[in-house]
């Protein structure tokens, strides 16, 4: 009998040793959920291969204490029942860190989910990088401890567009013009709303919203409201093909007015605006100018390294920083436990390409960083690559908006496990 019990307790030892060791050596999946077919393919594909590199930097410098980042792809085409259903795969396969940021209404379908998943599966939860998904409700009314958003949100980004906006005396009348989903209503009610309070010389004169947005195919009728409004400038959230068939239906009737925004230039749509993106002046916000010939030495070489193995400039630095934030927290809570990355991720700081600061904020796991004011320029010393694709278009830093014009209240009440 005693050699019996000596026996199953060996075999039990021997188990847990595996356990152990299976769970310090296994790589550290990160399920990455965007759109990798349909009309926003193309965004989705750029936000993977962001997510995948700087992924790749930390495991080529020897992953995190001894474990590797396995970033899984996954495709839900936009659609919000393949979001629901890839989110349960996920969790049905025992992963444990979600990243996402194609969408503000997946974004809040992930928080929703995770957060009933988390509360009823202590010792399983499930940590939310949200690396782009930007409606500010996120780090307000619907903040939890589980999800930590690495970039700014619509409210601040707004308030960035119009500090700047604030101080270019040519802006008198503006047209707001936005997409008709969550992301995109809460940019108009804060852009009318911060205008009137900051920015009180300029008049609205109009408000648009896109129904449906993705999918419209002829602008002209917008451009005649624009035109018969007097607008000077339209200040928009658009993304995806309702950027770049706007700013081509501008080129095409011939209209100059200023163009402020967050994604209008992004990449993914140069290839179908190319020169027309510089028709109008187009002015965006970011948190560092993706072609800053005088950034510091450590992020040339990883700007370098990103461009030889995706074709692509960064068009947005918050890639790296989400997950090197991450390696740091997990390195700080000396473990893999997403209940404890988070406590450790909050307050935590970041590096900067700019010079600024960059530190997570703990009332409401909102990313705090100073923006660049940014206007497409023909190519200066160093111009912006898309998939090989060199635009002959640089970013010229014409103002910087410190952390403090854009670190607004916060609603969030979050409660702490």
């Amino acid at each position: 009998m005693y050699n019996f019990k000596f026996f199953i307790f060996a075999l039990l030892s021997l188990f847990l040793v595996s356990c152990e060791k299976k769970e310090t050596s296994n790589p550290i999946k990160i399920a990455a959920i965007e759109p990798l077919s349909g009309p926003y393919a193309a965004v989705g594909k750029d936000l993977i291969d962001h997510v995948l590199f700087s992924a790749s930097e930390i495991n080529k410098n020897g992953g995190i204490n001894g474990r590797m980042i396995e970033i899984v792809p996954m495709d839900n085409a936009m659609k919000a029942e393949k979001t629901t259903e890839l989110l349960r795969k996920a969790l049905d396969d025992g992963i444990r860190f979600v990243t996402q940021g194609g969408g503000s209404s997946h974004a809040l379908n992930i928080i929703k989910q995770l957060e009933k998943y988390n509360s009823r599966n202590p010792g399983k939860e499930v940590l939310f990088l949200n690396h782009s998904a930007v409606t500010t409700s996120f780090t307000n009314e619907d903040c939890t401890f589980f999800h930590f958003r690495f970039d700014s949100n619509v409210d601040m980004k707004v308030a960035g567009l119009v500090s700047h906006m604030s101080k270019d005396n040519s802006v008198k009348k503006v047209y707001l013009f936005n997409q008709n989903y969550v992301y995109g209503q809460t940019f108009r009610e804060t852009a009318s709303k911060l205008i009137k309070k900051n920015a009180p010389n300029v008049k609205i004169v109009g408000d648009e919203l896109i129904q449906p947005f993705g999918k419209v195919q002829d602008f002209n009728p917008y451009i005649t409201k624009i035109k018969l409004s007097g607008a000077d400038t339209v200040l928009t959230g658009n993304w995806g093909p309702d950027a770049y068939r706007f700013v081509n239906a501008l080129k095409d009737a011939g209209l100059k007015v200023k163009l402020y925004g967050i994604y209008i230039s992004a990449p993914s749509g140069m290839a179908a605006m190319d020169k027309n993106l510089l028709f109008n002046d187009v002015i965006v916000v970011k948190e560092f100018n993706p072609t800053n010939p005088n950034a510091p030495s450590w992020y040339k070489k990883y700007e370098k390294d990103i461009i030889d193995a995706t074709g692509m400039t960064p068009d947005g630095d918050r890639f790296r920083f989400m997950l090197e934030m991450f390696k740091s927290a997990i390195e700080k809570a000396n473990s893999f436990e997403p209940i404890d990355i988070a406590y450790a991720l909050e307050g935590m700081e970041g590096r900067s390409v700019d010079g600024g600061k960059v530190y997570m904020r703990k009332e409401d796991h909102q990313i705090h960083f100073d923006m660049q004011a940014l206007l497409v320029t023909e190519k200066d010393k160093q111009s912006i690559i898309y998939r090989n694709k060199d635009f002959d278009m640089s970013y010229k830093n014409i103002g910087n908006i410190p952390i403090k014009d854009i670190t607004l209240d916060t609603s969030c009440k979050i409660k702490r496990p």
